[in-house]
């Protein structure tokens, strides 16, 4: 995590609670053969049962990524036409922090209802940028809704998530195994997104990593993306996965690049997955892990949790608040 200067809070306990399983309906047995069967019906009441938590998962998933590519889908799928001039015309700069990367966070003019992050980039990683953005269109990637251009600087208008996974970090909370799986889940499907379309993320850190109020996770930091062949390694990705992984179950890594965790928090399918990352081939190997397909993941189960990183985490501000 280096010398980042993020200040940090304490909050005395935060519990994340799993959501309970629906309890499945009795299956009704005539008296008459009651003995005989019974046995039998609970061998079978078990494997519906099993069968009905699989479908369950599936469903949730689907609806999930559906409702998140819903949301992304409105502003990726515009035109990628960058308008002549500066944002600052029609937008009111608050202040100025680092959010992977520096930022500009401003309101409309006109228009004051809504916060939005304006990220601005010299030609050479702007072209980055624009090159990945082009080919690219995925919820767990960060996607502008409008681009820029003014005298050598290219502008591009995003969402603004106020958190990394830097906070999370920092905060004194843990998330639980859910919300484990609900992180790593997202930034596996981003950077699996990446790599179908020809691109490796070179700096893949927790700072480089944003995550919104709804539990959103965007791969961010676009400039240190570069062309990435289908049958090159995916080891840098996977040493860099394994890295993340440590820091947010125990908030620091082991020495001498050793991949393990210590102490006893955590149960199987958690350390089971972070010593994937040191024998798997693939982003795609660890979408198969028990943490990420057994859980009844989405990003709504990091709403807690990102709220409590939003008032007991800071983030640096390079340019205070000058009210207008």
């Amino acid at each position: 995590m280096g010398d980042r200067p993020l200040t940090q809070l304490y909050a005395e306990s935060f519990k994340a609670k799993r959501p309970l399983s629906p309890t499945p309906s009795p299956v009704p047995v005539h008296k008459e053969f009651q003995g005989q069967s019974n046995h039998k019906l609970t061998k079978e009441g078990k494997q519906r049962e099993k069968q009905e938590k699989s479908k369950n998962v599936l469903l949730r998933r689907a609806q999930d990524v559906h409702q998140r590519s819903s949301q992304s889908e409105g502003y990726a799928a515009q035109s990628l036409v960058a308008r002549i001039g500066s944002p600052c015309d029609t937008l009111n700069d608050l202040f100025t922090c680092d959010l992977a990367g520096p930022v500009s966070i401003a309101i409309h003019d006109k228009h004051p209802s809504k916060v939005i992050a304006v990220r601005g980039f010299s030609k050479e990683k702007a072209d980055i940028w624009l090159q990945v953005l082009q080919q690219t269109q995925h919820p767990n990637v960060i996607c502008p809704r409008e681009i820029f251009k003014d005298h050598g600087t290219t502008y591009f208008i995003v969402d603004d998530l106020p958190l990394t996974l830097e906070h999370l970090v920092a905060c004194d909370v843990f998330p639980s195994e859910l919300q484990l799986a609900s992180i790593l889940a997202q930034v596996l499907d981003g950077l699996s997104h990446l790599q179908e379309k020809g691109f490796e993320h070179q700096s893949l850190t927790c700072s480089n990593i944003l995550l919104g109020q709804n539990g959103v996770i965007q791969i961010a930091a676009l400039e240190h993306c570069v062309k990435h062949q289908p049958n090159q390694s995916q080891s840098q990705t996977l040493r860099a996965l394994a890295d993340i992984t440590m820091f947010l179950m125990q908030k620091y890594l082991k020495p001498d690049g050793v991949i393990g965790i210590d102490g006893t928090r955590w149960q199987s399918d958690p350390i089971e997955f972070l010593s994937a990352t040191a024998s798997v081939a693939t982003i795609q190997d660890l979408q198969k892990r028990p943490l990420i397909t057994k859980h009844h993941w989405s990003a709504g189960t990091l709403i807690g949790l990102a709220r409590l990183c939003l008032i007991t985490t800071r983030t640096f501000i390079t340019n205070p608040w000058v009210q207008k």
